[in-house]
Formats: structure tokens, C-alpha cells, sequence
């Protein structure tokens, strides 16, 4: 059989490819097109801009700073001193702060951002290029809401927001997972967000004088970490099962309440140190109190506690128990403060400065093994 011999017309393949490769570049030509109409590609150079002020920002702030601090400082005491306005405070500088904060911050310069006043009804737009921030302290204004982006902010190690008049915090709160204190107190919260358990670097936290908080979500167990809580003064009237859940708790405030009666397994809190149950409706107390070895403060004055199990009042590390105005002891009390909440502040004041003193006394060498005092206002 002889060869078959196959002829092929080189300008048809030429066409062919040819064709090929500009059906190529057309579907090359839209697909560009399309990215350039893309919202994906304008978020990404918006969010590329915003790093770069960032980084922009970082390193004017430690070229200039101690020139900015000065003339910050000036600046603000202008303000105090000839204006009206004499609450607002805008600016990041660096603070001496007490010896509470000390031990939160884990850096010797952070920034630190302040604003009062009532004028203020909102959070300044200037805030959003600064969240290189650490500390935000936001007291005495008018503002309700508290914007979503927060969530920028992911070096923030304090928050607060106290004495204003918010009334919600936002989801986006639960991403601030570096967040270590966080102080909501004199607001008007009705609720708190299952997202805020997602904080879990949290230490300390405060939702006292909301006034109308009823319960807290049990995603709150996650906040292992969290070491002080005050839920003083709300409309809470059994203690939130979440809470029995925190086991590194060594302070809790839940006064001023409506509380009953006291869980049978409080001693759950095996870290717990002090413990304020005062104005609440109590009427005894439960013995599972005895078990809880650490307990060194316990304040229960203004219910109506009748009974204390005898093993707590021998207790030898329960060093400051508060009765007063409970059908067990006739406390005698004068009324010197102007208002309930300046004395609630004072009575707290006084009894932190008490338990730092009992500290300071146990690294000091004494001559007598037991002090009892009593305390008398």
C-alpha cells in the first residue's frame, strides 16, 4: 500500500490560531474591565490608603512627640481655664497612670485618646485615622451609639465609655480581642451582646448604673480571663449563671439589685476575694460561703440577712465583714452626702483603700496574730 501523504494549507492554520488568539485577548480585555467596575478592588485600595496614614501617622507621632505633648498639654490647659467648653479634650498623649492601670499596660508609651463634654453627640470622623490608639476614655457626653468601626482599632487596650448615654454596644465589639478593660457604667444598656464573650483577653469589666440590665447572655463564660466585674445597680434578680462560669474572678460588685437568694454552688468562685452584695433583698445566706477559702471581703449591709452560718463568721480569712443596717447589728449612720450615689462611690472607695491596707499589712511584720476592726461612718 503506498504512503498517505497529508496537505496542509498553512494560511487556514495561520487563520485558525489567529482567531484563537484574539478571542484571547478579548476575554483578557473584559476580565480587566470587569476588576476595573469591581467594589473589591476600590475597597482594597481604600483599606491600602488607610494603612499608609497609619504608618504615616506612627512615625510623625514618634519624631514629634515630646514637642506634640508639650504644646498638647498647653493647648488643653488654655481650654480649661478660658472656655466654656471646658470638658473637651480631644488628643493622644502619654499619662502617669495610677498603679490599677500599671499592670494592664504592658508598653511605657501608648496613646491615649480623651473626650468630654455634653456638646458631644457623636464620635468625632478625626478618630478614625488614629487607631493606632491604646486607651480611649470617652466620658460625660451626649453620645448614644457607638460606631461600628471600632472594630479598626485592634490595638485598644482600655475603653471606657462611662457616663454617657449609649444605649447599645455594637457586635463588632467581640472582634477587639487584644481589649483588656472595658467600663460601660452610667449608661442606658438594656442588654449586652452574646459577641462581647468573644473578648477574650478581658480583665476587667463594668456595666454598674445601667439601672435596666435584667441578665447577661451565657456566652460571657468564654471571658475566663476577666478578674473584676461590676454589675452594681441594675434590675438583676437572681446572679447570671455565666458569671459562676468565670473562674479567674476575684472581685465581684452585684449591689444594689434585686437579688433574693444566692446560688448553692457560689463556691464555684474558687478565686473570689471580695464580694458585694449590699442593697439587694437577701435574707440569709447560703454555708457553700464557708468553702470559699479566698473570700476576704464580704458586704452585705442594707438586706435583711437574720442568719450567718457560724463557721463564716469565724472564718479567719474573711478579714472585713460590712452589716450595717441588717436586722443582726443597730448601726448607727449619718447622713453626710448629698446624694446616694456620691455615698455608694465613697463606701466603695473606702472599702478598696481597706482591702490595700490588709495587703500591705500581711508583708509587714506584726506582733499580734489577729486584728479585728469595725468601721463605723
Amino acid at each position: 500500500m503506498a504512503p498517505v501523504i497529508v496537505i496542509f494549507d498553512l494560511s487556514s492554520i495561520r487563520s485558525l490560531w489567529e482567531g484563537r488568539i484574539k478571542k484571547h485577548k478579548e476575554r483578557q480585555q473584559r476580565e480587566r474591565e470587569r476588576q476595573e467596575k469591581s467594589a473589591l478592588i476600590k475597597i482594597n485600595e481604600e483599606w491600602t490608603l488607610r494603612l499608609e496614614r497609619r504608618r504615616r501617622a506612627i512615625n510623625k507621632c514618634i519624631q514629634n512627640r515630646k514637642d506634640q505633648l508639650s504644646d498638647e498639654v498647653n493647648v488643653q490647659t488654655n481650654q480649661l481655664n478660658g472656655t466654656e467648653k471646658n470638658s473637651q479634650l480631644i488628643g493622644y498623649r502619654n499619662l502617669i497612670l495610677p498603679e490599677s492601670r500599671k499592670n494592664v499596660i504592658t508598653e511605657g508609651r501608648e496613646f491615649i485618646f480623651e473626650l468630654q463634654g455634653i456638646e458631644w453627640k457623636e464620635f468625632p470622623e478625626t478618630l478614625k485615622d488614629k487607631t493606632y490608639l491604646k486607651e480611649w476614655y470617652i466620658k460625660k457626653t451626649s453620645i448614644e451609639n457607638i460606631p461600628s468601626f471600632i472594630v479598626m482599632f485592634q490595638n485598644l487596650i482600655v475603653m471606657d465609655l462611662s457616663r454617657n448615654c449609649i444605649k447599645e454596644l455594637p457586635v463588632e465589639i467581640g472582634r477587639m480581642i487584644n481589649l483588656k478593660e472595658l467600663n460601660v457604667s452610667f449608661n442606658k444598656l438594656t442588654y449586652v451582646p452574646l459577641e462581647l464573650g468573644c473578648c477574650e483577653n478581658l480583665e476587667k469589666l463594668n456595666l454598674s448604673n445601667n439601672l435596666e440590665l435584667t441578665e447577661l447572655p451565657f456566652e460571657l463564660r468564654d471571658l475566663q480571663k476577666l478578674s473584676s466585674l461590676d454589675l452594681s445597680s441594675n434590675q438583676f434578680q437572681s446572679m447570671p449563671i455565666c458569671v459562676l462560669r468565670m473562674t479567674k474572678l476575684k472581685n465581684l460588685d452585684i449591689s444594689s439589685n434585686k437579688l433574693k437568694d444566692l446560688p448553692q454552688d457560689l463556691d464555684r468562685l474558687a478565686e473570689l476575694e471580695s464580694l458585694y452584695l449590699q442593697k439587694n433583698k437577701l435574707t440569709y445566706l447560703p454555708k457553700v460561703m464557708c468553702k470559699m477559702n479566698k473570700l476576704k471581703i464580704l458586704v452585705v449591709s442594707g438586706d435583711d440577712i437574720k442568719k450567718l452560718p457560724t463557721s463564716l463568721t469565724t472564718d479567719p480569712n474573711l478579714k472585713y465583714v460590712d452589716l450595717r443596717e441588717n436586722p443582726l447589728e443597730d448601726w448607727v449612720h449619718s447622713e453626710i452626702f448629698e446624694n446616694d450615689e456620691d455615698q455608694e462611690e465613697f463606701e466603695k472607695d473606702l472599702m478598696q483603700m481597706y482591702f490595700k491596707d490588709l495587703e500591705e499589712r500581711e508583708t509587714a511584720p506584726a506582733y499580734t496574730t489577729r486584728v479585728s476592726l469595725s468601721l463605723q461612718l
